[in-house]
């Protein structure tokens, strides 16, 4: 009887530990694959979620092309001016300086869907472009989602320099990153079960 216990029970460790493992290598494949929406269709804003120049470069260049009307950097150092990040961006920013607008208190994902929540909410946004790095969309997307319920979301994933597949960071951080999707879903799905558990996450 212990036997088969034991038996189950390394059974149903190995079974989870194996959909782990394919459901890791999914989440590589889809970040490798990951392509921005049909920029062709624009948007209310573009939201930037800081983290890397390119990041930032590419939305400065979307509102230039005229993809959207705002934009919206969430997550800068409070020392930082957008004269300053138009000034590193290195092109002719006279006709969209006056329409961007920093974030400065985000310091995670879940912060960066508040910050931006709060801007959103403030200016009527209806629907926005999500610009982040390709590993960090995923989880970002489920953060703006849950935040932003009402409101359209188009992503627009950014490659990092030097992060294909047979690079050496790109299977470390994407098994970093698809744990903390998973983290992010379950506590979701467990603040969806439990909604009074909500007030000691906010």
């Amino acid at each position: 009887m212990i036997f088969k216990f034991f038996a189950y029970c390394l059974t149903a460790l190995s079974t989870l530990f194996l959909l782990w493992c394919a459901g890791w290598l999914w989440f590589a494949a889809s970040v490798a694959s990951m392509k921005p929406y049909d920029t062709t269709v624009k948007t209310d804003a573009i939201i930037v979620l800081t983290g890397g120049d390119k990041r930032v470069n590419e939305g400065l260049d979307l509102i230039a092309q005229g993809t959207a009307q705002y934009l919206f950097i969430s997550g800068v150092n409070p020392k930082v001016k957008p004269e300053e990040l138009v000034a590193l961006w290195g092109k002719d920013g006279t006709k969209i300086a006056g329409r961007i607008t920093l974030g400065y208190f985000a310091d995670n994902t879940a912060a960066n869907a508040r910050e931006s929540q709060q801007w959103v909410e403030q200016n009527n946004i209806k629907s926005i472009r999500l610009v982040t790095a390709n590993y960090h969309m995923m989880r970002s997307l489920l953060n703006f989602r849950k935040a932003l319920p009402s409101v359209a979301i188009y992503q627009h994933p950014v490659v990092p320099d030097d992060f294909e597949p047979w690079k050496e960071q790109f299977w470390p951080l994407t098994f970093s990153e698809y744990n903390k999707v998973l983290a992010t879903w379950l506590r979701f799905d467990l603040l969806h079960k439990n909604p009074s558990l909500e007030n000691t996450h906010s």
